[in-house]
């Protein structure tokens, strides 16, 4: 595990591990971070370990101040966010959420159940926000309770399946109030149950 990581992040070897990777490690144990999501960062994204300790420990800490449950791996997707998101970004990305009339602790919420809600640009967050609201008639309040539509790409899945359903209204085909989930279903699943039925 440890070779693969500095081949993936050769920053590291620059330094002793016993002073660059230990640390942080070490960082992570004592606040409860179970083994297998230190596996899983140093597995998926050692780059992060690449930052200087004290750096490392400012990550840390933000996520530990949203609450996050160290005992879970979104924990460790959380610490990767802010090793690649400056705080003016960060607050530039809340701010948009707060423009459409969301709470800190609403916007919490949603980053502690899917911190990669606000890896997304500013650009596709406002874009993907106005679609789901003023377009597909969605309440604010609903999209935070899944923040992982947002992640959805526009083009490639959300419009097309908003394309599929409306014309089935329009038809009468299905009931104008189609479950919020209906687009979150899996490809094989919302075929099946539009497209190929109808």
């Amino acid at each position: 595990m440890i070779v693969h990581s500095l081949k993936r992040a050769p920053r590291l070897v620059l330094g002793s591990v016993n002073k660059s990777l230990v640390p942080k490690i070490t960082t992570l144990r004592e606040i409860g971070v179970p083994e297998s999501s230190i596996r899983f960062l140093l597995r998926n994204d050692p780059c992060v370990l690449q930052f200087k300790n004290e750096k490392f420990q400012k990550f840390v800490k933000k996520v530990v101040e949203r609450g996050l449950d160290p005992m879970e791996v979104v924990f460790i997707h959380a610490v990767r966010l802010f090793a690649g998101m400056s705080e003016s970004t960060w607050e530039r990305k809340m701010e948009i959420f707060r423009r459409w009339g969301l709470s800190s602790d609403e916007i919490m919420l949603m980053f502690r159940s899917f911190p990669s809600c606000t890896s997304l640009s500013e650009k596709n967050i406002r874009s993907t926000m106005d679609f789901l609201v003023n377009k597909m008639g969605w309440k604010v309040t609903k999209i935070t309770s899944v923040p992982n539509c947002l992640t959805y790409s526009l083009e490639r899945r959300i419009i097309p399946r908003f394309l599929v359903v409306k014309v089935l209204i329009l038809k009468g085909l299905v009931k104008k109030d189609v479950g919020f989930g209906t687009f979150l279903k899996p490809a094989e699943e919302f075929l099946e149950r539009f497209k190929i039925k109808y």
